[in-house]
């Protein structure tokens, strides 16, 4: 299996001593990286400078008006960026940009019947950031397009949170009822605060027709639930066609939470197979902090609790298994999830996820997922790793050709020891030479 690496920020550390770290990287099997955001760090610890010097022609040439950014570069930290991108060029790796246009001038923004998806702005930024970075080969939008997953306000996201006005705004013009839509939201918010527990125990997980009737799915709901899926798809669609008009070709990545929350976002992995080059599904699982999958199923149980007080908390879990179409191994309990991961979520889960993600795309190259562990910067109960062999292994079984480790800033030895081992050499642990950032040196103790 194939590795790439997460650069997060500060890129500082990694321009500075690239050399030895992708001489160590290549060793292990690492063959492409995704760098960004492109800011570099101010004299405070800030990422506000940007990484390349402003272009506002390439606005100018598409008939737009850019901002005025009079952020100052720093040329020097500009050429060592430089340098390191054509070092890994030169090494035939793939490399992406995480979330293109931070630092970027942008434009004056066109009105949303002239630009009604924000194609024409966005794919407008994407010129400008990949004319200055030539050795570049693709962009990463990250949980692009995504309706909201978390079941109350949690990270900035809720799903049966109000439509914001310009939200409403957009969908009129985009053909949709908004009025509608906030009617088919507000149903379904009412109904997951007023279940009874006969109702659970008859309606349940027992296939489509049943759960429709246990969330009372009427021709509102079912209208709010299929614009956000085709909205997505339109957005994705109208980019994909500014972005081809571009003169050089882009490719373009999209990282959506995994397969069992695709329903949920709305993000559809076989409509996005022929939107996006590459689809980094997140296999994140741990608990607690954000976009795990363990946690966000644990938040979903606990608010459907709160709010449905009569019922007890395996019902809950019903509840959620029949909406999101996840049945956790040997968790019958909130508390059963602080005790790890057992076999059987690997086996059954984890591989399952990598299989639907497979199964959407047109070729498995397609599916790199982000993997990670918890800690920072998600701040979720940290995993083992054994757990991370563990994803590795049984993703690699389902059939996965390569991944993306999130992020290279909290590598840990041995986590960098499981990498290194699945995907080339071993790391030799010399002390002296490269060493995983979040593992101290054995001469610093």
């Amino acid at each position: 299996m194939q590795a790439w690496m997460r650069i997060g920020q500060p890129l500082e550390p990694v321009m500075s001593d690239y050399k030895r770290i992708f001489d160590a990287w290549e060793d292990g099997g690492v063959r492409g990286f995704v760098f960004g955001r492109t800011l570099f760090s101010d004299s405070q610890g800030q990422f506000t400078i940007p990484a390349f010097a402003s272009n506002p022609q390439v606005y100018r040439d598409r008939g737009l008006v850019p901002n005025d950014r009079q952020v100052q570069t720093d040329p020097t930290k500009e050429k060592s960026l430089h340098t390191m991108l054509d070092d890994a060029k030169k090494r035939g790796w793939t490399i992406f940009i995480f979330a293109p246009g931070s630092g970027a001038t942008g434009a004056k923004s066109l009105s949303l019947e002239e630009d009604p998806y924000a194609a024409i702005s966005t794919a407008s930024i994407w010129a400008e950031v990949f004319n200055a970075f030539p050795q570049v080969d693709g962009g990463i939008m990250d949980g692009w397009t995504e309706s909201a997953y978390e079941l109350i306000k949690h990270h900035g996201n809720a799903v049966f949170g109000d439509i914001p006005d310009a939200t409403k705004k957009a969908a009129s013009v985009r053909g949709y009822n908004p009025n509608k839509l906030e009617r088919g939201m507000q149903h379904l918010r009412q109904r997951f605060q007023s279940f009874t527990s006969s109702q659970v125990q008859y309606y349940g997980s027992h296939g489509v027709l049943s759960e429709m009737n246990l969330f009372d799915i009427n021709e509102n709901a079912i209208y709010w639930l299929r614009w956000r899926r085709e909205n997505s798809i339109k957005t994705g669609e109208a980019f994909r066609r500014e972005l081809e008009k571009l003169p050089n070709q882009i490719l373009l990545g999209n990282g959506p939470r995994s397969a069992v929350f695709s329903g949920m976002t709305a993000l559809d992995f076989s409509a996005w197979d022929k939107i996006v080059d590459i689809l980094l599904v997140k296999h994140y699982f741990w608990h607690r902090g954000f976009d795990g999958m363990y946690g966000t199923v644990a938040r979903w149980v606990s608010q459907v609790h709160e709010w449905n007080p009569g019922l007890t908390e395996r019902e809950c879990f019903t509840i959620v298994k029949a909406w999101l179409g996840i049945d956790l191994p040997e968790v019958k309990s909130l508390s059963d999830m602080d005790l790890g991961f057992p076999p059987a979520f690997f086996d059954k889960t984890v591989r399952l996820e990598t299989k639907r993600a497979l199964a959407a795309v047109s070729h498995p190259e397609k599916v790199v997922p982000w993997i990670d562990t918890g800690r920072m910067p998600h701040g979720g109960d940290p995993m083992t790793s054994g757990d991370l062999s563990r994803i590795l292994k049984s993703s690699e079984d389902a059939g996965l050709k390569r991944f993306l480790f999130h992020n290279h800033a909290h590598l840990t030895s041995a986590e960098w020891c499981i990498i290194s081992q699945l995907c080339g050499e071993m790391w030799d642990e010399d002390p002296n030479g490269y060493w995983p950032p979040a593992t101290p040196k054995p001469s610093s103790y």
